[in-house]
């Protein structure tokens, strides 16, 4: 997962996320948005336009190739943001291996370490 400072806030992009949680990107937005009520206002957002431009014009080929031509406009989520994703996700095999290891954590440093891997 790579996390990008957007907003002054570390963020890791919705695609970026379910691809770390090896889940299709359309079925991680239909999840979030089921479930969009249990997240806190600070853990995620939805980028405008031109941030969604300059994502694509600043960071890695494939990823900027996809979100040029996608319809939508990106999520993204804070590390917290990504955590209640991985403790939601309860039928997903890798969510469950992070979650192991989050639990054997106790400081936020090391969970991006971990998410970013």
């Amino acid at each position: 997962m790579d996390f990008r400072v957007i907003r002054n806030t570390q963020v890791v992009t919705d695609s970026d996320l379910a691809n770390a949680l090896q889940l299709l990107p359309k079925s991680f937005i239909s999840f979030f948005k089921r479930n969009i009520s249990i997240f806190p206002q600070n853990t995620y957002f939805k980028l405008t336009e031109e941030e969604k431009r300059d994502l694509v014009k600043n960071y890695c080929l494939t990823h900027a190739e996809r979100l040029r031509y996608a319809k939508r406009l990106p999520y993204v989520f804070t590390p917290n943001g990504a955590l209640i994703c991985i403790f939601l996700l309860k039928k997903c095999k890798k969510a469950n291996e992070l979650r192991a290891q989050i639990l054997a954590l106790n400081n936020q440093e090391a969970l991006i370490n971990l998410l970013s891997k």
